[in-house]
C-alpha cells in the first residue's frame, strides 16, 4: 500500500510504499529487501532526505513455522490499538492463505518491539548465527571508519583487520554504495566507491571478486553481440574458466536462463575429446562441473514447476469466487509474474479455442487485477497513464488543468525514467506520446 507523508526537513508532501507482510515463500523479493535494509524506506523527491519509516510489519516463513510481527515502539500505540493491529494484520494473513496452508501457530504470532532481534530471528533461518551477526556488526563498523578514514588509517586497518574482509564485507560495501545512489548522497557514496576501488585491487577476496567481474563482463559482451546469452556460449566461457571454480560458480549463476539441456551436450563433447587426448584433469572437473549442474538445473526445473502450479491454483481460485473483484483483492499478494504469465496463456488458449464463458470470466480476473493496481499506484503515476490513454489532445489539457497541483520537475523526472524504457524495449509510438505529455506539462510549469 501506499501511504501520504510530510518530509520533516523539507515540509514536501510526498507518497511511498510500504509493505506490512513479508512471507518468505511468496514474496522472496520483499525478504531480499527487509535483509539489505531496503524495505519501507522513504525518501523525499525534493530534497532527498529520508530512511526507514515505523511501521507495523508480520513476517511469515512456513518452512520454518516462523510467524512474527514487529511493533516499532515509535507508534505510541495503547495496548487495545495493538492488539486491534495485530489482531486485523493476522487475519488478513491466515485469510489470504489457501486452507490447506493454515496452521495452527499462525494464531499465536511472536511480538517482536526491537528490530536487532526481529532481523537475528529472519537470519536464523538463513543458517546466521548470533555469532555471524556480531561478526557482520563488527565489519560494518570497519566499513565506515574506512569510509572515513584518511589514506594512512586505512593502510594501518586493511593490515590489521584483513581477516574481516570477506565476501560478506564486499556485498555489505555494495549494499552502502547502493543505499547511498538511491539518496543521491554523494557525501557517502564517492568515499565508498573510492574504498571499493581500493579493495578490489589490494585485497586478495578483492581480486577474486574482479576476476569473477570480468569474466561475466567477457560473456555478457559476447552474448550481447550474438543478441543473447545462448546454452552454446555459456558452455564456452565455462570451459574457458574450468579451472577457477569460483569463476564457473559465478558465470553459471549470471547466466541461469541459458542453463539447458544443450549446454550439458557441449559439456559432453568437450568431456570425450579430453578423453581422446588421454587429458585426465580436464574430464575429471568439467564431469564434475556436469554432475553438479545438472543436479542444479533440475531443482531449477522443479521449482519453476512448483512455481507455476502454485500460480495456476491461485488462478483457480480465482475463476471459482462469484465476486473477482473482492477475490483479487484477497490474494492480491500473490499476483505476482508467475500468475501473470500463466494468467496472459489461459486467456490466450480461451480465446483460440472459442471457450467463451472461461474467457469472459479470466478477462474480468484481469481487468480486476488492473483495476487493482491502478488503485495502489501513486496519484503521479496514475496521471500518467491517464494521460498516456487519453483520446485526444484536448482531454490531455482538461486532464493536466485538473490536476495542477501534481505538475513538478519530479513528474517530468518520472517521465524520463519511462521513456527511456520504451526507448529500450523498443516502443516509439509510446515514446512519442510520453514526449507530448512532457511538453506539456513543461509549458505549464513555466
Amino acid at each position: 500500500m501506499y501511504t501520504q507523508i510530510t518530509c520533516p526537513d523539507c515540509g514536501t508532501p510526498y507518497t511511498a510504499e510500504v509493505h506490512q507482510v513479508v512471507d518468505a515463500r511468496r514474496t522472496p523479493e520483499l525478504k531480499q529487501r527487509l535483509l539489505n535494509g531496503t524495505l519501507n524506506v522513504a525518501v523525499c523527491p525534493n530534497c532527498r532526505a529520508g530512511g526507514q519509516m515505523a511501521s507495523l510489519l508480520l513476517y511469515h516463513d512456513p518452512d520454518h513455522q516462523l510467524f512474527m510481527i514487529y511493533m516499532p515502539p515509535e507508534l505510541n500505540l495503547n495496548q487495545m490499538q495493538r492488539e486491534q493491529a495485530i489482531g486485523r494484520l493476522t487475519q488478513d494473513v491466515i485469510n489470504s492463505l489457501p486452507p490447506e496452508e493454515r496452521r495452527a501457530y499462525m494464531l499465536q504470532p511472536q511480538m517482536m518491539i526491537n528490530m536487532q532481534t526481529f532481523m537475528e530471528k529472519v537470519l536464523e533461518t538463513e543458517g546466521i548465527t548470533k555469532e555471524m551477526i556480531d561478526r557482520q556488526q563488527k565489519q560494518s563498523e570497519l566499513l565506515r571508519t574506512l569510509a572515513r578514514a584518511d589514506k594512512d588509517v586505512q593502510d594501518y586497518l586493511l593490515k590489521e583487520r584483513a581477516g574481516e574482509i570477506d565476501e560478506t564485507f564486499f556485498a555489505m560495501l555494495q549494499s552502502f554504495i547502493e543505499a547511498a545512489s538511491q539518496t543521491n548522497d554523494d557525501r557517502q557514496l564517492l568515499p565508498l566507491i573510492n574504498l571499493r576501488a581500493r579493495l578490489m585491487t589490494e585485497t586478495a577476496v578483492g581480486r577474486r571478486l574482479e576476476q569473477r567481474q570480468l569474466a561475466v563482463h567477457k560473456m555478457s559482451q559476447e552474448a550481447k553481440k550474438q543478441g543473447g546469452l545462448s546454452p552454446q556460449l555459456l558452455a564456452k566461457h565455462v570451459i574457458a574458466n574450468q579451472e577457477d571454480e569460483d569463476v564457473v560458480q559465478t558465470l553459471i549463476m549470471a547466466g541461469q536462463g541459458a542453463l539447458r539441456y544443450e549446454f550439458f551436450g557441449e559439456l559432453t563433447n568437450t568431456i570425450e575429446k579430453a578423453e581422446k587426448l588421454g587429458d585426465k584433469e580436464t574430464v575429471q572437473r568439467l564431469t564434475g562441473y556436469r554432475e553438479k549442474y545438472l543436479q542444479l538445473y533440475d531443482e531449477m526445473q522443479q521449482t519453476s514447476r512448483q512455481i507455476v502450479e502454485g500460480a495456476m491454483a491461485t488462478l483457480q481460485l480465482l475463476l471459482d469466487a462469484p465476486d473477482k473483484l473482492t477475490a483479487v483483492q484477497q490474494y492480491a499478494d500473490q499476483l505476482d509474474d508467475a500468475f501473470m504469465y500463466v494468467l496472459s496463456a489461459r486467456l490466450s488458449d480461451a480465446e483460440q479455442k472459442g471457450r467463451k464463458q472461461e474467457f469472459q470470466a479470466l478477462n474480468e480476473i484481469q481487468e480486476a487485477i488492473i483495476s487493482l493496481m491502478q488503485e495502489q499506484m501513486p496519484p503521479e503515476i496514475q496521471l500518467i497513464n491517464e494521460l498516456v490513454y487519453a483520446e485526444s489532445p484536448a482531454e490531455q489539457n482538461k486532464l493536466l488543468d485538473e490536476n495542477r497541483d501534481l505538475l513538478s520537475p519530479e513528474l517530468v523526472a518520472v517521465l524520463d525514467q519511462i521513456m527511456a524504457q520504451a526507448k529500450e524495449s523498443g516502443q516509439p509510438d509510446l515514446d512519442g506520446r510520453l514526449q507530448t505529455i512532457k511538453a506539456a506539462i513543461q509549458a505549464r510549469l513555466k
